[in-house]
């Protein structure tokens, strides 16, 4: 699987994450169409995909990029 969906220029990110899930995927496509086009070849490549579920995104509330470093090296609740 994670080897699959590193070759897949849509998938612009790939989380393993604990619970009840166990990857999440940021997919970027032209459309819902091309969205279901996606998952339709990746469901028949068989890579071990029992369910998925999809959220789309309405709006970007937060997405940076930056890492906040200097906050963390001057966090003084390290003491």
């Amino acid at each position: 699987f994670e080897r699959a969906i590193r070759t897949v220029p849509e998938i612009v990110t790939c989380w393993s994450i604990g619970g009840g899930i166990d990857y999440l995927l940021k997919v970027v496509t032209r459309d819902i169409d091309a969205y279901q086009r996606l998952v339709d070849s990746l469901l028949q490549r068989e890579l071990g995909i029992d369910r998925y579920f999809t959220y789309i995104v309405t709006k970007a509330v937060k997405d940076s990029t930056v890492f906040p470093l200097e906050a963390l090296a001057n966090d003084s609740t390290r003491e």
